[in-house]
């Protein structure tokens, strides 16, 4: 057996492959089906869409969809997972190797990514508002239960499968045929699209979800850009749901 030590090799810049993916044969030489990316990137979009729709048909606030969004992120991860098996890998390999400093990184990101959604935020409100949003004229009624689901399970969940399927799986494979920057704004918009489905309450309030994600989404694929490293936005995306749908969804469930 061979037993020479082999020096790492850094993630592939056009497919973020890691070493054990070198090694394979087919890991680099066999694009991914265009199809199979664009199937991973619907389902998001589609079910959320209908989440939506099935709760204002049902008469519930979209305040539920907060805490319901944890079965969207469970059939994601399944359709990724099927996605890696077709390549003859596995949905962790996404996320490998985890490292300790990962930590330190996710909270460098959070930084980073509250005060971009801030900014998104505050832009989109202008462009499509003119100034401040409208004050709702009352507050959804929300259950305890989904208030606690939406601030201990959906944060995490939503975290891990939109990393997955958007910066994961779907932006390395469109890299490598449409480039980093067309794979970069293809994922951001359909990142910005998949949030239709929660803000159905209207034309504007649509139009100023939309564009507060994609420049959410934009800020991300360009982060995973700069990193090739899938945990550290995992840990950040997860700390920025805990403190803008988490704990704001539980707070309206108490009150």
């Amino acid at each position: 057996m061979d037993t020479t030590p082999r020096p790492f090799a850094p993630p592939d810049p056009h497919g973020a492959l890691t070493s054990s993916d070198a090694s394979r044969p087919d890991a680099a030489t066999a694009p991914t089906p265009v199809g199979r990316v664009l199937g991973v990137l619907a389902v998001r979009p589609l079910l959320i869409l209908a989440l939506g729709l099935g709760l204002l048909a049902a008469g519930r606030s979209l305040m539920f969809a907060n805490a319901l969004v944890v079965l969207v992120d469970v059939v994601a991860l399944i359709v990724v997972g099927r996605a890696m098996r077709a390549e003859g890998r596995r949905l962790r390999d996404l996320f490998a190797p985890w490292r300790w400093v990962d930590l330190a990184w996710g909270a460098l990101l959070l930084v980073i990514l509250v005060v971009g959604f801030l900014a998104a935020n505050f832009l989109a409100t202008l462009i499509v508002h003119g100034g401040a949003p409208p004050v709702p004229s009352s507050a959804p009624d929300v259950p305890l239960w989904a208030g606690l689901v939406a601030v201990l399970i959906a944060p995490l969940t939503i975290a891990v499968a939109e990393e997955a399927v958007y910066r994961g799986y779907a932006q390395p494979r469109l890299g490598r045929r449409i480039g980093s920057l067309g794979a970069l704004v293809v994922v951001a918009l359909v990142f910005g699209l998949q949030h239709v489905g929660v803000a159905l309450t209207s034309g504007p309030d649509v139009a100023a979800k939309v564009l507060t994600t994609l420049l959410a989404g934009l800020l991300l694929g360009g982060l995973w850009l700069r990193m090739r490293r899938l945990v550290p936005l995992v840990l950040a995306h997860w700390g920025l749901d805990l403190l803008f749908l988490g704990l704001p969804t539980l707070l309206l469930a108490l009150t």
